[in-house]
């Protein structure tokens, strides 16, 4: 379980060859989502824009650089989380 402050990765999708990566950031915690109303785990990605683990698969920067192995990695804009 990440801990606040955790650098961790976030995904939109993937498939065997290609992995559609929103970035790495920082674990903020669960915090009071404004569209759900209710606390969701929050990631401030580098370039510090956010984006909620309802819209994503996430985890540590470890596990993910794991997960991605060897697959493409395409940078997914974040409207994409957004707009899938």
């Amino acid at each position: 379980m990440a801990k606040i402050g955790d650098r961790v990765g976030a995904i939109l999708k993937a498939n065997e060859t290609t992995v559609h990566l929103l970035g790495y950031g920082i674990y903020d915690g669960d915090i009071e989502n404004p569209v759900l109303g209710f606390p969701n785990p929050r990631i401030t990605l580098d370039n510090g824009s956010h984006v909620w683990g309802c819209e994503c698969w996430w985890g540590s920067e470890d596990k993910i650089r794991k997960m991605i192995g060897d697959r493409e990695v395409v940078v997914a804009p974040l409207e994409s989380a957004l707009n899938p």
